[in-house]
């Protein structure tokens, strides 16, 4: 846009999806859309700016087991090897989670957390990616498995993956924007659009109902 590379964000939760194209990838165009507001649970992947806007986090466990083989295929044969294999496990575990009691599931998040333990209580790995990796979990590891009991929660954030798909799409057959108005009104339509798809609407009833000034979720 304008010759400048700018960034599509998307923000969502169980009831609706909101893109947001902005011209930085810094944390304030979330704390900007959040607006003083805190949810319960973010669930995304390390990078900085997705860091703080939550009560707590839950990190995507999709990106850390890309991680992980990238620390495989960099020569680790400690840590990460053993590390993606919990990783495994646990995303195991959250596939057959609704079928699953509370006391299974709290029994897992126990198992989980001991086999973490004893990765972590291991020697720092030397190779470079590893021991990066190895220090992230040692920090972070509160958030790995909170999906576990908290069903609600998912242990990827593959959704908003799902629903940047389209705009990826969009941008090789047009080569992007030219004007800051025409990505806002893309962004627009796309967040309704995508809010309809979660309410059962097609994506002419949805822009229907938003052109009115009818509500796109439907009521509980």
């Amino acid at each position: 846009m304008r010759g400048k590379t700018w960034w599509q964000w998307v923000l969502l939760s169980s009831t609706a999806i909101c893109h947001v194209i902005a011209e930085t990838r810094a944390a304030s165009v979330v704390t900007g859309f959040l607006q003083g507001r805190q949810p319960e649970v973010w669930v995304a992947d390390r990078y900085g700016g997705q860091q703080g806007h939550g009560a707590v986090r839950q990190i995507c466990l999709a990106h850390l087991l890309r991680d992980a083989k990238c620390a495989i295929e960099a020569g680790d044969t400690g840590f990460a090897p053993g590390f993606r294999l919990v990783l495994l496990r646990a995303v195991a575990i959250g596939r057959r989670r609704a079928a699953l009691q509370d006391s299974t599931l709290a029994q897992y998040a126990a198992d989980l957390d001991r086999r973490l333990d004893r990765l972590l209580a291991g020697a720092e790995p030397k190779q470079d990616a590893a021991c990066r990796l190895w220090r992230a979990m040692r920090r972070d590891r509160a958030d790995l498995f909170r999906f576990v009991t908290r069903r609600d929660v998912p242990y990827t954030n593959n959704a908003c993956e799902r629903a940047l798909r389209p705009s990826v799409i969009f941008r090789k057959v047009t080569n992007g924007f030219r004007a800051e108005w025409g990505a806002k009104v893309y962004a627009a339509a796309a967040s309704v659009i995508a809010t309809g798809r979660l309410h059962g609407r097609t994506a002419l009833e949805a822009l229907r109902a938003a052109l009115a000034g009818v509500a796109i979720m439907r009521p509980a």
